[in-house]
């Protein structure tokens, strides 16, 4: 049986160095609630999701209680998961008052598999008041969305609605420009996952679908044939509109599974799929991160990479005594949206 891993992030963007410990703490806390989920049985899937739980019940990221707050001050969430092992998915988009949207598209993807007896296709995708009432029939937890929204968020809304009312613009480098968190994982048996949950960009339009809850863009997976070629887990963050239109996590995947260096294939996919797409020709800052776990035979990495200013992430394996986290940040001098950060973490597996 392989040692399990399990890496979240919380976001690329923009993060204030006053609070990098507090980001460090954060990652390392999802981390470990994933490996305990694998070291008591749960699957890849259940891990993915209970670490991004620990995320959205958090001010400080932008996701369930703390995310961004829409135009008119509210709380929309998307989220989304995937089972490499099953390559299902599931998402939500644009959700209010559902304490952890990623359970919603966790029971989304999970019940994709369960017999029908009328015939009809389980949903893989919910939006509005048909993803409301799902929940509520699923017994997940509804609260007030005011409950939703932290001191922190009503205080940036404040300010820069107040900014944009003025000048027409929204332009900030403190620590507000960051969007999606994740997780992705391998479990024991060698079955991966990926999952990801978003409050959104500050100020969105109310209604917004970003990457974080639409398919191939905020996530992917693929464990199927893990016997025969690589396995890969990818989740991306940054701006939503860009990640779409490039639907990112599936080309990073298709890219790090073919290459025979992760990081390489990573640093093509961003520099090639993304920053050089055509789809983006009339973009000037061309903002994403991206954290993917590969397994190719024994050999298992763990890498990550960002055309923002920094990316907060964290990871741990059932091995390890205790998670490891940083603050990965781009070079001095780089100019963001033209130059990508990819760092890794290797380490090779012997099968057992």
């Amino acid at each position: 049986m392989l040692p399990g891993i399990v890496a979240v992030h919380c976001g690329a963007g923009v993060h204030s160095q006053s609070f990098y410990s507090e980001y460090n703490r954060i990652s390392k806390e999802a981390s470990l609630s994933g490996i305990q989920v694998l070291r008591s049985g749960g699957s890849a899937l259940d891990a993915v999701k209970e670490a991004v739980v620990v995320l959205e019940n958090h001010p400080r990221p932008n996701c369930g209680y703390g995310s961004n707050l829409t135009l008119n001050g509210g709380v929309e969430n998307d989220a989304s998961i995937m089972n490499g092992k099953t390559l299902l998915y599931g998402g939500c988009g644009a959700v209010k008052r559902i304490k952890n949207p990623i359970e919603l598209a966790y029971s989304l993807c999970k019940n994709q598999t369960k017999d029908n007896t009328l015939g009809l296709i389980p949903p893989s995708l919910l939006v509005g008041p048909g993803a409301h009432s799902y929940a509520k029939k699923m017994g997940l937890k509804m609260v007030k969305n005011a409950t939703l929204i932290s001191k922190t968020s009503e205080k940036q809304h404040k300010k820069f609605l107040k900014i944009y009312e003025e000048c027409g613009i929204m332009n900030t480098d403190d620590d507000t420009s960051f969007d999606t968190v994740g997780a992705v994982c391998m479990d024991q048996n060698g079955d991966f996952a990926a999952a990801c949950s978003s409050g959104g960009i500050l100020l969105k339009w109310p209604g917004r679908l970003g990457q974080g809850a639409l398919y191939a863009s905020g996530t992917w997976a693929d464990s199927f044939d893990k016997e025969n070629e690589p396995s890969v887990a990818v989740c991306t963050s940054g701006v939503g509109e860009y990640l779409v239109r490039t639907q990112l996590a599936k080309e990073i995947a298709v890219d790090v599974k073919n290459n025979y260096c992760p990081t390489m294939g990573l640093h093509n996919s961003i520099t090639e799929k993304f920053i050089k797409s055509i789809f983006l020709r009339n973009v000037e800052e061309k903002l994403c991160g991206a954290l993917v776990l590969r397994r190719n035979g024994s050999e298992v990495s763990l890498t990550w990479g960002q055309s923002t200013k920094t990316m907060s992430l964290g990871y741990m394996r059932t091995d390890n005594k205790k998670p490891t986290a940083l603050i990965s940040e781009l070079p001095t001098g780089s100019i963001v949206g033209q130059t990508v950060n990819v760092g890794g973490y290797h380490f090779y597996i012997e099968p057992r």
